[in-house]
């Protein structure tokens, strides 16, 4: 009976156990598309531009305000607790003798007044050039939020095929250093056996301890290229993650679209456009400087005085007014002159910038162009060099089954194979990278 109840707290410790572990030590799974979805959604770059974005909105609507009249309303009451007697003539003696004066209360025990005031104002050139230049600046910082998100994008797609090189590079490291030491254990058992020299015995401890410190350093490269990867996707560095996905296809080669559609999709050729914009709108509002400003306001009071309890009914009385104000500006010492050259000069300002930015796209294009080729006849080369490798290997084998070569020999096919397959990687990464690169130049 008692083995049963100890079998028994045994068998629910141990369900506990792995019933916990699961959860603890679960992988998250990051195929590319996640692993973008990602970064977009936790990256602090792409955070801060769209606090900016928000930014420009409210810019916008304190500038539309401008065109919006203002509404105030005032009242108060007063008690008077003291009545402010006055000298005042009332009658006068018949025959135009001298005038009869009294005593009188010239005030009420209580006051009470209550207005309303409108400001309108109906042509304000400065206020219409900073709405249009809030507009403006609101669709610069959305062209600024997606040049940002693209560059991150461009960037996390790197990492992730540069993580991927770097976890593919430890297999084949570790494979390479698993059949070195087998060839040294093979050559040891020989040359205690007397079948293999001395020199065959080094030089397989050579290579399997130079194979050793390369698979040392193919580990910890993988595990700086992870730190990348978790930092731009905001990924906590207790969570374990697996990249899952199929990664070993080529991406087709691009097409080269036209310039004109190119720079209508570039969104950092699109913020130079806008900035243009801005310098025109800046130029417009110089010139706009030497208009007049038109206003208007209307006020309405009420009021009501009385004695006593009674706080209105003594003496009541309205006001309302109506009234048109116009500004024209006449000398402000060239300050208007200087600030319409000063603007026309960012004019051209920009107007070079942008003809210069279309210039470097366009060189920039043809280079990527130029290194894509390359790199896709890179793979190539790299494909054929696998498969001659390979080849070179069972040849090496079958004559090792035969008896017409050393192991050394298969050993140093072997090598050269593992050196094939990561200048295969290696090639592949990097027409993936400029492959990336074109994508965010082609403005796709």
């Amino acid at each position: 009976m008692k083995n049963s109840k100890l079998v028994y707290k045994l068998f629910l410790l141990c369900l506990v156990f792995t019933c916990g572990i699961p959860a603890s030590i679960r992988a998250e799974e990051y195929d590319l598309t996640a692993y973008l979805a990602k970064v977009e959604q936790n990256n602090p770059d792409l955070a801060l531009a769209a606090r900016d974005l928000a930014l420009a909105k409210t810019s916008v609507a304190q500038a539309r305000a401008a065109f919006l009249p203002g509404v105030g309303v005032q009242g108060g009451y007063s008690r008077n607790f003291t009545d402010d007697m006055r000298s005042t003539p009332v009658a006068s003696v018949d025959g135009g003798g001298p005038l009869v004066y009294r005593d009188v209360d010239s005030n009420y025990d209580n006051e009470l007044t209550l207005g309303i005031g409108v400001n309108q104002t109906l042509f304000d050139t400065g206020a219409i050039a900073n709405y249009s230049r809030a507009r403006q600046g609101q669709r610069i910082r959305e062209s600024s939020l997606e040049v940002a998100r693209q560059n991150i994008r461009r960037a996390a797609q790197k990492i992730y095929a540069q993580t991927r090189l770097t976890l593919d590079v430890v297999i084949i490291m570790e494979a390479s250093e698993q059949f070195s030491r087998e060839t040294y254990q093979s050559a040891e058992r020989k040359y205690r056996a007397g079948t293999a020299t001395e020199l065959d015995l080094l030089l397989a401890e050579v290579d399997w301890k130079r194979k050793v410190t390369a698979t040392a350093e193919a580990r910890k490269n993988s595990e700086l290229a992870l730190i990348a990867f978790r930092s731009l996707a905001g990924i906590p560095p207790s969570e374990a993650i697996t990249l899952a996905g199929e990664f070993g296809g080529l991406p087709e080669t691009p097409e080269s679209p036209d310039l004109e559609t190119i720079l209508a999709q570039r969104p950092d050729y699109r913020s130079l456009v806008l900035s243009r914009g801005l310098s025109d709108i800046e130029r417009r509002a110089a010139l706009s400087s030497f208009l007049p400003t038109v206003s208007a306001s209307f006020s309405y009071a009420l009021g009501g005085m009385g004695n006593g309890s009674s706080l209105l009914g003594d003496y009541d009385f309205t006001s309302s007014k109506l009234s048109l104000s116009v500004n024209v500006p006449l000398f402000a010492g060239g300050y208007r002159l200087s600030r319409v050259k000063a603007a026309g000069i960012e004019q051209e300002k920009a107007a070079i910038a942008l003809s210069q930015r279309r210039r470097g796209i366009e060189s920039e294009l043809i280079e990527l162009r130029l290194r894509l080729d390359e790199a896709a006849q890179r793979v190539e080369s790299a494909r054929l060099i696998e498969e001659t490798a390979q080849r070179a290997v069972s040849l090496a084998q079958s004559s090792y089954a035969n008896g017409l070569t050393t192991q050394l020999t298969v050993a140093e096919a072997v090598n050269r194979l593992g050196e094939a397959r990561l200048g295969l990687q290696s090639a592949i990464f990097e027409y993936r990278s400029i492959c990336y690169d074109w994508e965010f130049a082609a403005g796709l």
